[in-house]
């Protein structure tokens, strides 16, 4: 029996990897938000194709440190080599540059930040239920668009945070209580 499916109390062992699927989840808001402008201002289907470029190229220079440090990917040759990974990013890096020629450079950031967003999710689920992190990474998703709605996030329509919609992220909370809790 893993230590996931344990039952009993876990002593707060669950408390890191709860914080971090929240976190993942909180994070999620914003790329979402920079995507929605992007798609705003240039269609759906580049932003996509913006993001999906970025996510590709963060994700190879991730690979690509941590295979010149010393731990190699275990993928076929030639991605086996932190030099490949390197080649790799830089390739991808090239083509999100062209895309994102005559809109705000920042917009490359929704890849690297859903590279984040990957590794603690992947983190958290090797320690958590998956029950457990939908719940806690919900709880971040709802609490983080909320704030991106309160601000009109990346040309978003504002929208403010009212009592209702702080009931509504409470509901989730109470929720991430009843997975963690319920036997």
């Amino acid at each position: 029996m893993t230590a996931a499916t344990q039952s009993g109390p876990r002593q707060g062992r669950d408390l890191l990897p709860m914080a971090a699927s929240l976190l993942s989840g909180l994070l999620t808001a914003l790329p979402l938000a920079m995507l929605a402008a992007v798609g705003r201002e240039r269609g759906g289907e580049e932003a996509t194709f913006l993001h999906l470029v970025t996510l590709v190229a963060g994700l190879a220079a991730v690979s690509a440190v941590f295979a010149l440090r010393g731990t190699r990917p275990a993928f076929l040759r030639p991605l086996n080599s932190g030099w490949s990974m390197v080649a790799l990013a830089a390739a991808f890096g090239v083509v999100a540059a062209i895309c994102v020629s005559g809109i705000e450079w920042y917009y490359l950031s929704t890849g690297i930040i859903s590279v984040a967003i990957f590794l603690l999710v992947t983190w958290s689920l090797v320690r958590l239920s998956l029950g457990l992190y939908f719940a806690s990474s919900t709880l971040g998703s709802v609490s983080g668009s909320l704030v991106m709605d309160q601000m009109g996030a990346f040309g978003a329509i504002e929208r403010d945070i009212s009592l209702i919609r702080v009931a509504g992220a409470l509901l989730v909370a109470a929720g991430v209580v009843v997975v963690r809790t319920a036997k």
